[in-house]
């Protein structure tokens, strides 16, 4: 039995909440137990599924009652990754009933092969909405995902713009959202994320590529210095929805954005669970920025660093081919393949 403290100290002291990450079915059981609020999902999930004996079954089973059904294996996968969500929406839906929609949304995003379509973004994230009222459509903030976000959220859907590690893109969606649902009778839900460890792995990975020397405390603070500061602008202007922390590597990414009116999504083994393992005390920490020294050796050596921290660094149609962007969208993307390619496998047997 799993010490649930940690979390439920965070939920009681503080506004910050937990939500898991791309789960198994018995994780995501284990994460509601310890005081996980909401769950997120990407087009790796199903993927990730199959290193599970369990799930792989589940997932096996579908695509064979599907396959005679569905030719195009692409479009096969989008209906087996909606049909695994659906088991955790079925999961969070009595959270999102009892908190009469404030909690228990679960998070889906489609085909990463059309995130250069705005149409088919729409009508994927149409479709993902068929799985249950807690669904959440979650979609990259790029010139293309800002154009669905504006058609899906001016429609009342519930919203979650991701791939977000610049302040040019959390203004950008943040102003959109605004100005798009500002007519509406109700605004539907929204969170706006800060991808801060996929960040940290695209500075880590031009620094290598460059030879970039570089002071170890600068590299730990880089993303979650920029999350800081996209957190103090969103709540300085009063923009619309909740922050939300992703793309996690460290214990960091979810301790020091503890104390925030934010939520934060990580992943269950690693992280979740070492929380909970080392049972640490609840300490606010959104409010301890890094020293000026920190900052100014980050613009001075990491140009994209200088680019993601200013509120200005980025047009939006720089958003797409921007690097950390472009690092998360390729593991989605080798996360897609391999359930395509697991597809046309068991179609052969």
């Amino acid at each position: 039995m799993y010490n649930t403290g940690y979390f439920q100290r965070v939920k009681k002291t503080t506004a910050t909440r937990f939500w898991i990450n791309n789960p198994t079915i018995e994780d995501a059981v284990k994460a509601i137990e310890a005081g996980a609020v909401g769950c997120t999902t990407n087009p790796s999930y199903v993927s990730k599924l199959l290193k599970s004996p369990s799930d792989r079954a589940y997932v096996t089973r579908t695509i064979r009652l599907l396959s005679p059904y569905i030719e195009d294996n692409s479009e096969l996968a989008a209906m087996v990754q909606r049909i695994m969500v659906s088991r955790l929406s079925d999961l969070f839906m009595p959270m999102y009933e009892s908190s009469e929609g404030r909690y228990g949304f679960v998070t889906i995003q489609s085909n990463p092969y059309h995130e250069e379509d705005a149409s088919a973004i729409i009508a994927d994230g149409i479709e993902n909405r068929k799985i249950g009222d807690n669904i959440m459509v979650k979609i990259p903030v790029t010139a293309y995902g800002i154009e669905a976000i504006r058609t899906l959220a001016g429609k009342g859907t519930p919203t979650m713009a991701t791939e977000v590690m610049s302040l040019s893109q959390a203004i950008s969606i943040a102003e959109a959202y605004r100005e798009t649902t500002q007519e509406l009778k109700e605004q539907p839900p929204f969170f706006l994320t800060h991808i801060t460890g996929i960040l940290d792995d695209h500075f880590k990975r031009v620094i290598r590529n460059e030879n970039i020397q570089i002071s170890d405390e600068a590299v730990r603070a880089a993303g979650l210095s920029i999350a800081k500061k996209q957190y103090k602008l969103l709540k300085e202007r009063n923009y619309p929805g909740t922050m939300i922390g992703g793309g996690a590597r460290k214990l960091e990414d979810f301790t020091e954005l503890v104390g925030g009116d934010l939520h934060i999504t990580i992943n269950w083994k690693g992280t979740a669970e070492t929380l909970i393992e080392q049972d640490m005390d609840v300490v606010s920490r959104i409010d301890d920025i890094p020293e000026d020294s920190i900052i100014a050796e980050l613009k001075e050596k990491l140009s994209d660093y200088r680019r993601a921290y200013a509120e200005d660094g980025m047009k939006e149609s720089e958003y797409y081919d921007f690097g950390g962007v472009e690092l998360f969208r390729s593991s989605f993307v080798k996360g897609w393949d391999v359930l395509v390619e697991y597809i046309k496998k068991v179609r052969r047997q």
